[in-house]
């Protein structure tokens, strides 16, 4: 072959064919003493090596969408925080490793508890009782869900929590002479990874938001405890908490009975899921997408590399129609107005008076502008899961800070549904504008039958108002004014007003758990009491009280399309929602729910009874708008809910008079009287029209 070549050369008959076959033959030549290096020489060391690494898939939460006011003032976003994962790997399944395993958790267990870190437990079974509790409200599904976690486990279906609970402790490996509440840890976790996550190396989240002293303690034993993770995932947190906790909500672990009907949407039972307000209401556009890891795994569980191959998608933004500033205005406001009337600053001392709500809508398109119930509670306590003492001092608090009552909270009216009772006397022609009504004290068309309710008045001081018009009526809050106009109209007309209003129907703003309220008829009088409805139930609904029951969202409303003249706008809370890659999703547009007519006399008859109310020398409210530099018109309400003295404090209005632009609506549970209510109407005009407090305010 050399010899061949040789003559080629000499003869110059090199072409280029015979430049590839010998740059060919030299590849080859290459190639093979590679292959013979790494199969031969090294194959021993790489076969080593592949059998301990392997590439595991694993899927990544996305970090959720932002909330923010209507400036884009952030209300909830995420930070970055530590978290203790406990990787499962092949040797975990093995028999022999589980002593072990359980010995070296019971020191990382312990190292959390020292450190004060919350430790996640979705644990079935409860002790002191020990019982199962699925967190399932539906029996039936509990019961299958039950049948098929004893299945899962290997466990007979007729076994109690204690036989089940003992046969997990065992099977754990598991000792009796271990601390009670470290005993339950451990159960808790095992029963997680073992039995709750099928997919191997997908971590097992045990602990979240972790100083880093913990993580520190962790790394250092590093060799001793191979199945933990450290890792930093963004999680939730919410500024100004208590202020925007009925609106926002919050968000928590999955429960079993989400889990069961989400599982085909891409949740899994360790998913993080809006619990309540907005973080439920739009969790399908906060949520964003999951991503995919890719990590190399020593056969030991050490994750030595990772790779994210897709990167998770962040939710979308959601945009509110909340003013920021105004609403911890509102909430603040509540507070310290209660803590006056408890202490007597307004005059009489109500020791009661211990909780309240205020909305306040745009009434040119329905938005809202802040939705406050107090007192509230601390979103951020959800996050890392909710210590058992924070818990149940929030479930057994009297006062009932997790309920929002500026929705769900349905108070008679009292006086405030004079507003209702004017317009509708005057549109159906029962009362003229100009028509007077003489107050005797007493309303006496009723007196054969023993029946003579009393106005307020007469019931404090033994006097009357005498001879009033409606606007009249509306400004000193006259009970027999409204009790006749009641009788005129009769129940059915009533009725049929306060529907056109959405009194005693949700106003369906985008968060949960609203109530419809109830309105007064003889249906529901029927329905709660097993009563027939009587005339004097006609005269004592016109002035907000028989069955009469409504929630300030509801009133806000109300009062909103009063002053914009009789327009019904949908009532809405989110401003739009924009995904992370910047498109719009979702943009609110302005509804019309309904149109009320309303003649001009009548208009300008309410209008002036509800200006005198604040702005007028005996006006209910006077006290409250003292150096407004603008008219504001407003109404005022008493309402007693039962046989004793207790009476809830109503204020609702509009602001400014002549050119309306807000309408809020704020109820002082056992507040006493509704002119002290008025002063959180007052610090809601300061703040949303940026005016200065001055000395004749009496709220601090």
């Amino acid at each position: 072959m050399k010899f061949i070549s040789l003559n080629i050369l000499k003869e110059k008959r090199f072409t280029r064919n015979h430049f590839i076959i010998i740059l060919l033959i030299f590849a080859n030549i290459v190639l093979i003493t590679r292959l013979f290096f790494l199969q031969i020489i090294k194959g021993d060391y790489y076969l080593e090596a592949s059998e301990k690494k392997i590439m595991q898939k694993i899927s990544v939460e996305a970090p959720r969408g932002g909330i923010y006011d209507r400036y884009g003032t952030v209300l909830a976003d995420n930070r970055p925080a530590y978290v203790v994962q406990i990787v499962k790997t092949t040797e975990l399944n093995k028999e022999s490793y589980r002593k072990d395993f359980t010995k070296r958790l019971i020191e990382v267990i312990k190292i959390l508890n020292r450190n004060n870190e919350k430790i996640f437990n979705s644990f079935k079974i409860d002790l002191n009782p020990t019982k199962f509790d699925f967190g399932i409200s539906d029996k039936n599904l509990s019961k299958r869900v039950e049948k098929q976690w004893k299945k899962d486990r290997l466990i007979d279906e007729k076994a109690t929590a204690s036989e089940a609970y003992e046969i997990l402790k065992n099977r754990f490996y598991i000792s009796n002479n271990i601390d009670k509440n470290l005993e339950y840890q451990l159960v808790s976790i095992e029963d997680k990874i073992f039995y709750e996550y099928f997919q191997l190396y997908q971590p097992v989240t045990i602990s979240i938001d972790v100083s880093q002293k913990t993580v520190a303690q962790l790394e250092e034993n590093k060799s001793k405890f191979p199945f933990i993770n450290i890792d930093i995932i963004p999680i939730r947190v919410y500024k100004d908490a208590l202020a925007n906790a009925h609106i926002i909500g919050r968000i928590g672990k999955i429960s079993q009975e989400q889990y069961e009907s989400l599982k085909d949407k891409g949740y899994s039972n360790d998913s993080i899921i809006g619990i309540e307000g907005i973080e439920k209401t739009f969790e399908q556009y906060l949520k964003g997408k999951d991503g995919v890891q890719y990590i190399e795994v020593e056969k030991n569980g050490i994750v030595n590399n990772s790779l994210k191959s897709i990167y998770p998608v962040k939710g979308s933004n959601v945009y509110l129609t909340i003013d920021e500033e105004l609403q911890k205005a509102t909430y603040n406001s509540l507070e310290n107005v209660i803590k006056n009337i408890r202490s007597g600053k307004y005059g009489e001392t109500f020791s009661k008076a211990t909780s309240g709500a205020a909305v306040v809508l745009d009434i040119k398109s329905g938005d809202v502008l802040a939705l406050a119930s107090y007192p509230s509670y601390d979103s951020n306590l959800f996050i890392k899961g909710i210590k058992k003492d924070d818990w149940d001092s929030l479930i057994n608090n009297k006062d009932r800070p997790m309920f929002n009552r500026a929705i769900a909270g349905a108070y008679p009216p009292g006086s405030t549904f004079k507003i209702l009772s004017a317009i509708a006397g005057l549109q159906e022609g029962v009362i003229k504008p100009d028509e007077k009504i003489l107050d005797t004290g007493r309303y006496m068309y009723y007196a054969s039958s023993g029946f003579t309710p009393a106005c307020w008045l007469w019931n404090r001081y033994r006097q009357t108002h005498g001879w009033v018009n409606v606007s009249d009526a509306l400004k000193v809050s006259c009970n027999v004014f409204f009790y006749e106009t009641g009788r005129r109209l009769g129940i059915n007309r009533i009725e049929k007003y306060a529907r056109l209003f959405g009194l005693g129907e949700k106003t369906n703003v985008q968060l949960d758990n609203e109530s419809s309220g109830i309105i007064a008829n003889d249906q529901n009088k029927r329905k709660i009491f097993n009563q027939p409805w009587y005339p004097g139930d006609t005269v004592l609904a016109a002035i907000g009280q028989s069955i009469n029951s409504f929630t300030p969202i509801q009133m806000a409303s109300f009062i909103a399309t009063v002053a914009n003249g009789g327009t019904r706008y949908q009532v809405n809370l989110v401003k739009e929602i924009i995904n992370s890659e910047g498109k719009t999703v979702y943009k609110a547009n302005k509804k019309i729910v309904s149109r009320i007519k309303m003649s001009a006399s009548t208009k300008n008859a309410v209008f002036e009874g509800l200006k005198s109310v604040t702005s007028e020398e005996g006006g209910t409210a006077r006290a409250a708008f003292l150096g407004v530099p603008f008219i504001v018109a407003g109404k005022t309400g008493t309402s007693q809910y039962n046989l004793s003295s207790n009476a809830h404090g109503w204020f609702v209005g509009f602001a400014p008079y002549d050119n309306p632009q807000i309408a809020f609506a704020i109820v002082i549970e056992n507040g006493g009287h509704g002119s002290y209510a008025a002063y959180v109407a007052r610090d809601i005009i300061d703040t949303y029209f940026g005016l200065k407090q001055t000395n004749n305010k009496l709220v601090e």
